[in-house]
């Protein structure tokens, strides 16, 4: 980890065997049977994204809101670490800004549970999940999922990850063409 050198809007993602905690809360929620099935259908390799927004620090939304933790390099080894092409200094400067924004702000519970219901009943079909995102009115600017979180940051910057930050995975930030993994 110390060859890296973390930028402000670098993105992080934890693999889903890495966060045995999510598949836990979905078992818990809606059952082995639910969550197996979730797991095997969507078959992300990523399970949750935080960015990076400076002096050691990331804006992660967990099941208790949108903080700011501080890592351990330790941890953040856990973590594959993407940066966009276009993130120049002036979108960083507009990410530092926004943080204020987003800090403290309600975990979507109901955003969780929405988001994964396009991709399972698509059966991973990316035309009928966009057709079926589309059909769900549901917008909450004012709660936030991870992922979400990382693509309303990166909006306001001015990069677009999806055109519907209410609808993007970790494994959308991963495969947008112009993310690199740096780590």
């Amino acid at each position: 980890m110390n060859s890296v050198e973390l930028k402000v809007g670098d993105v992080l993602l934890l693999k889903k065997e890495d966060a045995p905690g999510i598949y836990t809360f979905l078992k818990q929620f809606l059952g082995k049977n639910i969550a197996d099935i979730i797991a095997k259908i969507e078959g992300h390799e990523y399970i949750h994204s935080e960015l990076y927004v400076g002096n050691g620090y990331v804006l992660a939304a967990w099941f208790n809101g949108v903080h700011l933790i501080k890592y351990p390099l330790r941890i953040l080894g856990n973590f594959d670490i993407y940066r966009h092409e276009k993130m120049d200094n002036e979108k960083r400067s507009v990410i530092k800004r926004n943080v204020a924004k987003y800090f403290n702000m309600r975990y979507d519970f109901a955003s969780l549970i929405l988001n994964g219901l396009p991709e399972i009943l698509s059966l991973g079909f990316e035309p009928l999940e966009r057709y079926l995102e589309k059909q769900l009115p549901y917008s909450d600017p004012n709660k936030m999922i991870c992922s979400e979180l990382v693509a309303r940051m990166y909006k306001d910057a001015g990069i677009i990850i999806e055109p519907d930050p209410e609808f993007v995975t970790p494994d959308d930030i991963a495969q947008d063409g112009e993310m690199k993994k740096i780590f």
